[in-house]
């Protein structure tokens, strides 16, 4: 439990962190490639929803930390030995996708903006691609392993009835 707690924590405080600096550069770029100087980190649907558009950035940044966290939360799926992998993915996309596409549809509201929705879309995407891509190859070596071991215990029979 103190493990799952600890995971939690770091993916939380990285995916604040990793939207921090991402959002900084992005702003950065676009006010040097546009010259707008009001350009805006968070949808104006979002924003409306408090007071100052400085609390609307702050509570984006959290917002972030909380997808992070459940990303992580989540992984612990695919330490079930007892389900397959292919459930185990459709498991996390579903126990993921329910925190983030509640924030993306119902809090920052990116329906209503078709490049930022489909933006946030691909990245999601992209993430669920090196999950199962991390998970394939993590099942692959164990499955190795196992089936190694086998081989050998397999080979002493033989040469201890031989």
């Amino acid at each position: 439990m103190k493990i799952w707690v600890k995971r939690i924590s770091t993916s939380f405080a990285i995916s604040v962190m990793c939207g921090l600096v991402v959002n900084m550069l992005v702003e950065m770029m676009v006010r040097a490639v546009t010259g707008l100087q009001d350009f805006p980190m968070v949808s104006e649907e979002f924003t409306a929803l408090f007071p100052s558009k400085s609390i609307a950035t702050e509570v984006n940044l959290l917002l972030y930390g909380v997808i992070g966290a459940a990303f992580s939360a989540a992984a612990f799926i695919y330490e079930q030995d007892k389900i397959g992998f292919l459930f185990q993915n459709l498991l996390y996309v579903v126990m993921t996708g329910s925190v983030w596409i509640p924030i993306v549809c119902l809090l920052w509201q990116l329906q209503k903006n078709p490049p930022a929705f489909i933006s946030a879309v691909c990245g999601f995407v992209a993430t669920y691609l090196v999950m199962t891509v991390v998970g394939y190859r993590i099942t692959k070596r164990e499955v190795d392993g196992i089936n190694r071991m086998l081989e050998i215990q397999e080979n002493r029979m033989q040469s201890e009835v031989g």
